[in-house]
């Protein structure tokens, strides 16, 4: 949410902190700021306000009420707008909520002897600066209200509403053409505003052009209500219409805040147009809801945040953040307000206390393990498996589970290719191979070898799959990846201590893996790749037939990596007689680190052949350029090949 300091500065008496002071506080202690965009004479704060608090938080006075928690020493404003004079001279509004499971509370404004006016210049410079476009004086009033206080309204031209307003569902085959001309097919899921002859609007979504509101209206009805938050977010997906309004209502905004809403447009209204006259406020419905009541120990508290939190302090921190608490005894009586939907059981006022107390002030300690915990064997033999093909070489990697085919499709993708839950882990696992194939001269690998655990849905069930896959740079004579799989397969399996059986293929290659009769897995359908349904192939192995896969003797290197593209060069060299490959590879160090040890720059040598020929032996090599600045350009590379290949002739070498 885009939130303007100036218009956080109106909730507080005092002077505010920078914004980026403001945007630290709220990110140690309820939200993240993830930037300041800085204006003429305002910053614009960009909050993430995560579902939790969004009932009451996609406001500037949300976000008001959070900051005067962490200000203790600048008093807080709330709005509190003024009671409705009425005037006589304004007729009554006729409502009616059919639609009851939608709408609980509906409450309605007439307005008359509007002056028609431009919006003036304060209204629209706080609604640009969050990021909200200017339309008209009425319409731009109601988003004001609505940013400000976090109460969607809309406004109707009255004068052309026929009859009784009332909240209902669609007919069958109604339609309803919204504000942005768009005609949208409706029907009986999805509730509407509508008089006695058509939908005005789309509740809690989107108003439409039958009732709408120029910069000549002078006669209105303002609309303020409250909408179950899942059935506005069920017709908002079905139709594919979000809108801020939509977005407060699907977060369940404070059923307290319609009337509250509709004095604070009228008074803001006849401050610019004090001739406009206003009526009653008709409101149906609105039910008075039992207020929440927490119980909670101090002691609970303490033990939960591994801090002794005395009673006073907690009190002082709920109150400092607008919560109703008491003693009771040894106890603390907590009553939240109507806006604080997060605020339910005894764990949400710990999580209330931690963050207000700080975080920062509660010392970190280890957590307390308990030996006698029973062991989860399924991960237990899962990470045995991952140990052992670690141990032999093998990284292990995670790929999507949506994908653009599969059994299973998801109702509402993410993305056109991420459309179906994935049947198998193979394909992924081929296009991987060959992705981290590119990248092989860099990581000094002649091969590359992975593996996968991911869940699948294939044959009408969901479990667990294994993929191993191996792919060649270039492959020594007589080596297969195909053989190298099926050497693993069967190592992996023998360790496991799981009895399967392999039907080949006709030349040998690939096979199926079957246990009692049923097929579990493939070798080799995709060449060098493997596949097995990981739940079937270790079904019943009891924890005495689980191998000790210990990591042991693995040599664990890290270094930085480059984000920047990298150069291969290949260089052949006859060698002196009595050196091998190890005692090249020291001389070639011996070159390249004073020569470029300077530089912020990576070099890796790869040995590709051996070759003789009328008794000299050469050995040729590939070296990758990267650097850590930049993208390094051919010329550069020339210029250290050139060094290097001076280098190697002054230690005796000949280049080919």
């Amino acid at each position: 949410m885009k939130v303007s300091h100036k218009w956080l500065q109106t909730f507080f008496k005092k002077p505010l902190p920078s914004s980026e002071e403001i945007a630290e506080l709220l990110t140690f202690h309820i939200f993240e700021v993830e930037g300041i965009e800085k204006k003429a004479n305002d910053d614009v704060l960009d909050v993430k306000v995560l579902p939790d608090r969004a009932a009451y938080c996609l406001s500037h006075e949300g976000i008001a009420r959070e900051l005067s928690a962490l200000l203790l020493d600048n008093e807080f404003i709330p709005r509190n707008p003024p009671e409705i004079e009425a005037s006589p001279d304004v007729k009554g509004i006729a409502v009616l909520i059919e639609a009851k499971d939608v709408c609980d509370a509906y409450s309605a404004l007439s307005i008359i002897g509007i002056s028609p006016r431009e919006t003036p210049l304060w209204l629209r410079n706080n609604l640009e600066a969050v990021g909200q476009r200017s339309i008209n004086f009425l319409v731009d009033l109601a988003n004001f209200v609505m940013t400000d206080i976090g109460q969607p309204l809309h406004v109707f031209d009255a004068e052309k509403i026929s009859g009784n307003i009332s909240v209902r569902m669609a007919n069958a085959g109604e339609k309803i053409t919204t504000l942005d001309n768009k005609e949208v097919s409706l029907d009986s899921s999805v509730a509407v505003i509508g008089d006695d002859k058509t939908a005005l609007a789309i509740a809690g979504i989107k108003g439409g052009k039958a009732a709408e509101t120029t910069p000549h209206s002078t006669h209105v009805i303002v609309e303020a209500a409250h909408f179950d938050a899942t059935a506005i977010r069920r017709t908002s997906m079905k139709l594919g219409i979000k809108t801020d309004a939509s977005k407060r209502f699907e977060n369940d905004s404070d059923r307290a805040t319609p009337d509250v809403a509709l004095r604070h447009f009228a008074a803001l209204l006849q401050k610019e147009d004090p001739d406009a006259l206003v009526g009653n406020i008709v409101s149906v419905g609105g039910e008075k809801i039992d207020a929440k009541k927490i119980i909670i120990d101090p002691k609970f508290i303490s033990e939960k945040l591994g801090k002794e939190i005395s009673a006073d302090e907690i009190l002082e921190c709920l109150t400092r953040g607008s919560i109703s608490a008491r003693r009771e005894g040894d106890m603390i009586s907590v009553s939240p307000s109507s806006y604080r939907k997060d605020l339910n059981i005894e764990e949400d006022i710990v999580d209330e206390v931690g963050r207000l107390y700080g975080y920062k002030n509660i010392d970190a300690k280890l957590p307390r393990i308990e030996a006698d915990q029973e062991m989860n064997h399924e991960i237990s033999i899962r990470n045995k498996a991952r140990n052992f093909l670690i141990q032999n070489g093998y990284s292990e990697i995670y790929t999507y589970a949506l994908q653009s085919t599969g059994e299973a499709e998801i109702a509402n993708p993410l993305a056109s290719d991420k459309g179906f839950y994935r049947s198998n882990l193979s394909s992924a696992m081929d296009e991987k191979l060959k992705q981290n194939l590119y990248y092989a001269d860099l990581l000094g690998l002649s091969k590359i070898k992975l593996f996968e655990f991911g869940r699948v849905y294939k044959g009408g069930r969901e479990f667990l799959a294994l993929s191993i896959g191996v792919a060649y740079k270039k492959a020594k004579k007589g080596e297969r990846v195909n053989d190298e799989i099926k050497e693993i397969r069967d190592e992996l399996f023998s360790a496991l201590g799981s009895k399967v059986e392999i039907l080949c293929t006709i030349d040998d290659s690939g096979g199926i893996i079957s246990k009692a009769g049923k097929s579990i897995g493939t070798t080799n359908n995709i060449d060098g790749v493997m596949e097995v349904d990981f739940d079937t192939l270790t079904a019943g192995l009891s924890a005495e037939n689980y191998a000790n896969f210990d990591l042991q003797n693995i040599e664990a290197k890290y270094k930085p990596f480059s984000a920047y593209p990298f150069i291969v060069r290949d260089v052949a060299i006859w060698i002196p007689d009595g050196l091998d490959d190890n005692r090249v590879r020291d001389e070639f160090e011996t070159i390249i680190d004073p020569a470029f040890g300077g530089t912020n720059l990576s070099i890796t040598i790869n040995f590709l052949d051996r070759f003789e020929k009328a008794g000299r032996i050469s050995y040729a090599y590939r070296l990758a350029f990267q650097s850590f600045d930049k993208t390094l350009t051919d010329e550069e590379v020339n210029k250290i090949m050139e060094k290097i290949w001076d280098a190697l002739k002054g230690k005796g070498f000949e280049v080919r």
